[in-house]
């Protein structure tokens, strides 16, 4: 492993790199977002069943579950900029499929295909980010990463909603031009980190790039610290899920409205996150010990989850639930995902980052699935899974914290 200092990094271009990335990025996720507040619509145009919306989301996460840990190890074998570019092009072509789809075979089998290239692109993502700045402040930069995902994903549905106005059609041919363009971008400006990871010793084996097998290495790092922050990232994951896809459903199908409103949400989301996570998160990073602190933003999360129950009738304070709960949650993310490259070396830094996604899209198998499939005996009940499922992290979270009080970072 090259091990030059954060100076050599900087005169390497690295940190010119990360810019022109995060530019990239931005419009990678807002990509990736085109589709969201059109797929109710297309479900129901195209004469689908309702349980649809959540099947076809935890078919994708299902896959993308299943390759996280394998894309996390490719990540150490191959320059993370290559991964970026089969993830974005593989994602493109699954998205061609579900736009496509006039059955629910034709939707999951687009969404599972997807599913594959996502867990690829994400897990570059973060890895990336780590790699080209080790020392410095990674937390910081992983920050960065979330907000920009997160903030651009937002936009992006305001402007899938807009291109909804126009057909479905319209939302999944721009989505699809873009993902494709992003991949290419990524190869052409970003930089090769070789240098700065260590490459295993030998030839990937078809063991290893077996993707169960691929989950073995968990062995490798795992403490009872970081079991719990995965626990309460998968939970977690689960309660998100099913808020976000029953949302966008039950305001087309109970509310009657278009994807335009759905997008208008996500674009005030967008900006409520951009400005708590350039102000209160990289407080929380720079100014405490994020291990104690993420607590009371998970507990915030808690609050809006629980509001929502009592508004299932009215629109107006049901989206400003809606609303509170994703701005808090874009804070949530970068925290949690910054608790476990804390506790990452140079060894493991890929499988960890790698085994981090894989427990967010756990999580998001069930949420969306059981949100799914729900839906028409209960809209309700998803609603009430996501405010129990952040409580429940919410109590493993105090666990977390008063186990690192009394052990540091042994806990």
């Amino acid at each position: 492993m090259n091990t030059k200092d954060p100076q050599g990094l900087k005169a390497s271009g690295f940190r010119g790199s990360l810019i022109v990335f995060f530019c990239i990025q931005a419009c990678f996720s807002m990509a990736a977002s085109f589709a969201h507040p059109v797929t109710p619509t297309l479900i129901i145009e195209r004469h689908l069943d309702s349980s649809m919306f959540g099947v076809a989301l935890a078919t994708m996460m299902t896959v993308n579950f299943l390759f996280a840990p394998f894309w996390g190890k490719m990540c150490s074998y191959i320059p993370t900029k290559t991964i970026m570019l089969i993830g974005a092009i593989g994602y493109s072509i699954g998205q061609s499929i579900f736009g496509a789809a006039t059955s629910e075979v034709m939707i999951m089998g687009g969404r599972a295909f997807a599913g594959i290239f996502t867990s690829a692109s994400f897990i570059a993502f973060s890895n990336y980010v780590v790699n080209t700045s080790r020392g410095q402040d990674t937390g910081s930069k992983l920050t960065i990463l979330v907000t920009v995902q997160n903030v651009a994903g937002a936009m992006g549905y305001f402007i899938g909603g807009m291109l909804g106005l126009i057909s479905v059609e319209a939302a999944f041919i721009a989505q699809v031009a873009v993902l494709a363009t992003c991949g290419v971008l990524f190869f052409i400006f970003c930089k090769d980190d070789t240098e700065y990871k260590i490459k295993p010793d030998h030839s990937l084996t078809f063991r290893e790039a077996n993707p169960f097998a691929a989950f073995l290495d968990i062995r490798k790092f795992i403490t009872p610290g970081l079991a719990m922050i995965f626990a309460i990232v998968a939970i977690c994951a689960i309660g998100q899920n099913s808020y976000e896809q029953v949302f966008n459903y039950y305001i087309k199908d109970y509310f009657g409205m278009s994807s335009a409103y759905n997008g208008i949400f996500k674009a005030v989301i967008a900006f409520g996150g951009m400005l708590i996570n350039s102000t209160l998160c990289m407080y929380l990073m720079k100014k405490t010990n994020t291990n104690r602190s993420f607590l009371w933003i998970l507990l915030a999360n808690t609050v809006p989850a629980g509001l929502a129950l009592l508004f299932f009738e009215s629109l107006w304070p049901f989206a400003a639930c809606d609303i509170a709960f994703f701005i808090i949650n874009t804070a949530r993310l970068p925290l949690m995902q910054n608790l476990c490259a804390q506790r990452a070396t140079p060894q493991t830094s890929n499988s960890i980052m790698g085994f981090y996604q894989a427990m967010n899209s756990l999580g998001g198998i069930f949420g969306a699935a059981f949100a799914g499939l729900i839906y028409d005996t209960n809209n309700h009940v998803p609603f009430i899974l996501c405010f129990c499922a952040f409580a429940l992290g919410s109590l493993i979270a105090v666990k977390y914290v008063n186990d690192y009080k009394k052990n540091g970072s042994k806990a």
